[in-house]
């Protein structure tokens, strides 16, 4: 994310995200890959923000990084439209989500909440508890791209799956969590 890791994020302090005034939460699409300098320009600007972050495994570059939940899009609370230039016209900022011509949609509280209570302690949505024993999976990498197996087993301390292949013959394969997906 142009040289800045972002690990945790900043959503202001409690009172902002309590407020008894009209600001919502508004979806705003970023310019590509530059949610970190909206982050910092929003920040600086004393608007909250939310960025949901989680982390993946970059297959070109061979490690895990954390990267925004929602690629090129994050969360901004202001007052519209009294607010609505300031956030127009941010750095980084491609355009606030909005369904033709009428006025951007608000983000429910609730929603917040629910993708807040989803986060760890570091701010980092985890989504590689999701594969459990029992689960199809599909092959996204390496000499097995695009067969099926079952998951027999997972280890998330190392991130290692055990999978089950119907070939020719049953075979257990033991691969990391990135080159398997749910079907």
């Amino acid at each position: 994310m142009s040289g800045i890791e972002i690990q945790k994020v900043s959503l202001g302090s409690d009172e902002d995200t309590r407020r008894t005034d009209s600001s919502q939460w508004y979806v705003v699409k970023t310019k590509p890959r530059e949610e970190s300098i909206c982050i910092e320009e929003f920040t600086r600007k004393g608007i909250p923000v939310f960025c949901p972050m989680t982390k993946e495994y970059r297959l070109r570059r061979r490690r895990t990084e954390t990267v925004p939940l929602f690629p090129g899009y994050i969360f901004c609370r202001f007052t519209y439209p009294d607010h609505y230039y300031d956030i127009k016209w941010t750095r980084g900022v491609s355009k606030l989500v909005k369904f033709g011509l009428d006025d951007p949609p608000s983000v429910s509280e609730s929603v917040i909440e629910f993708i807040r209570s989803q986060m760890n302690s570091d701010g980092i949505i985890d989504r590689t508890s999701e594969l459990k024993p029992g689960d199809p999976v599909r092959f996204r990498t390496g000499p097995f791209k695009d067969l099926m197996g079952t998951i027999l087993s997972c280890d998330t301390v190392q991130e290692r799956i055990v999978v089950l292949m119907e070939l020719l013959y049953q075979a257990k394969v033991e691969v990391d969590s990135y080159q398997v997906e749910a079907v």
